[in-house]
């Protein structure tokens, strides 16, 4: 003859939920948003000292006072010069500067 099952009561089931609730809220705390880290990177040479991003933007408002669109920008910094030369959808030449100096 075949044994019957043992029927769980609610309060044999309550601790367990107790359990993963508690579990559950551990874990939300420990998943709180971490404060984010702001960067910069800052170039000097010759006595001169110039944020990457704003030699980004001095960049882009070049290309955009020329007229041009662009859906690539390449920009080299030539230390020596002290000026960052790009190009524009691999097309550049000695007009495509801007002047580090002045920014």
């Amino acid at each position: 003859m075949a044994r019957p099952k043992k029927a769980t009561t609610a309060a044999a089931a309550a601790p367990a939920k107790a359990a993963e609730t508690k579990a559950a809220a551990t874990t939300e705390k420990k998943a709180a948003p971490r404060k984010t880290c702001k960067t910069s990177v800052c170039v000097e040479m010759n006595g001169l000292s110039v944020a990457v991003t704003d030699i980004q933007n001095a960049v882009k408002k070049a290309v955009k006072d020329q007229g041009l669109e662009a859906s690539e920008l390449k920009i080299y910094v030539n230390a020596q010069e002290q000026a960052a030369y790009y190009t524009v959808d691999g097309e550049g030449g000695q007009t495509y500067k801007v002047d580090l100096k002045t920014l």
